[in-house]
């Protein structure tokens, strides 16, 4: 398809010229409708900017270009140590962007790696809005974290995580389960539950703790606090967290509220991170390391056209590390 203007986007999108200029740039200020008007129609045409569209290097420049959508949460900081690490060993440097899971600034993000001209990109995606676009591209690219279609990816499968968060629930004697997240529509959450179904017992929908923040530790406990505020009592003697942070959060408050931790309710976190070695907190543990090092050689046979065109897909398993919040048996 032949690539649009910016003029042209506008007239599709109903919308003017320099609103385009300001929603594909990043700008705030913009309302979410009109970004999603203007992104809608650049997501149908495949829209490439200009200096995104110049993907045919002059030489290698030994950068890699890594895009992730937060480093707050101490797993991202382990991600992007280990990327470093692993660039250094191989002889690249790299060029970190963050996408505040934003998709507009990720793809502002992958326009910026194109006229830095990077060998390799490794994106922890915000969304999968931009990841057909980045696809159409002239540079290597694998998603680390998440498994996609689209592109050749090393991620972690976390429906077993939450069966193996349910299993180990059911075996310390626990028939109530709570679980908190920033999402409903999550494979963690969706392990859990199914294998809970499997085992004869339910969960109860009021038992989801909903936050709208993933790793903003004062939004997370404001939420926390909300609803235990509300909560004349616990309905769950257990509870599965979307990530560490949340775990931390959770037992603090529910300490302050004298609950105590496990023996009223236990706790078991996801990306096994030091605040969960730190303060003793049960949690998932993902391969870290296994999972760079495999993403790189991913991108490095891309770049040295070393493997087949059909895209990679590798599903790592988490693993249970049992500590304090949980090592309880119920009676």
């Amino acid at each position: 398809m032949a690539k649009l203007t910016m003029k042209e986007i506008a007239k599709k999108a109903k919308v003017s010229q320099p609103t385009v200029s300001r929603v594909l740039n990043g700008h705030k200020g913009v309302s979410e409708e009109i970004v999603n008007a203007v992104m809608k129609v650049v997501e149908e045409v495949g829209y490439v900017p200009n200096k995104a569209a110049q993907t045919l290097k002059r030489s290698s420049t030994n950068i890699i270009g890594i895009s992730t959508r937060e480093i707050d949460n101490p797993y991202f900081v382990d991600i992007i140590d280990s990327l470093e690490l692993e660039a250094r060993k191989n002889g690249y440097n790299i060029l970190l962007h963050n996408s505040k899971y934003n998709p507009v600034t990720e793809w502002e993000n992958i326009q910026n790696f194109v006229s830095r001209q990077v060998d390799g990109i490794i994106i922890v995606p915000s969304s999968d809005f931009n990841l057909e676009r980045i696809s159409k591209l002239d540079i290597p690219t694998v998603v680390i974290t998440n498994n996609k279609k689209m592109l050749d990816s090393v991620g972690i499968n976390h429906l077993q995580a939450g069966k193996l968060a349910g299993e180990s629930f059911i075996h310390s004697g626990h028939k109530t389960f709570g679980y908190i997240g920033s999402i409903r529509d999550d494979e963690k959450f969706y392990g859990l539950e199914s294998v809970l179904q499997e085992n004869g017992f339910m969960f109860d929908p009021n038992n989801f703790l909903l936050v709208e923040s993933s790793n903003d530790s004062f939004m997370i406990r404001r939420y926390i606090e909300k609803f235990l505020d509300e909560s004349e009592k616990l309905e769950f003697t257990c509870l599965f967290a979307e990530n560490d942070i949340m775990a931390l959060e959770f037992m603090r408050a529910a300490q302050q509220r004298q609950i105590r931790v496990p023996e009223d309710v236990s706790i078991i976190g996801f990306d096994d991170t030091y605040l969960s070695k730190i303060m003793e907190i049960s949690s998932m543990h993902q391969p870290i390391k296994e999972m760079v090092k495999t993403t790189f050689e991913i991108l490095l046979n891309r770049i040295h056209q070393e493997v087949p065109s059909s895209l990679v897909n590798i599903m790592m398993e988490p693993t249970l590390i049992e500590r304090k919040s949980s090592k309880f048996r119920r009676r």
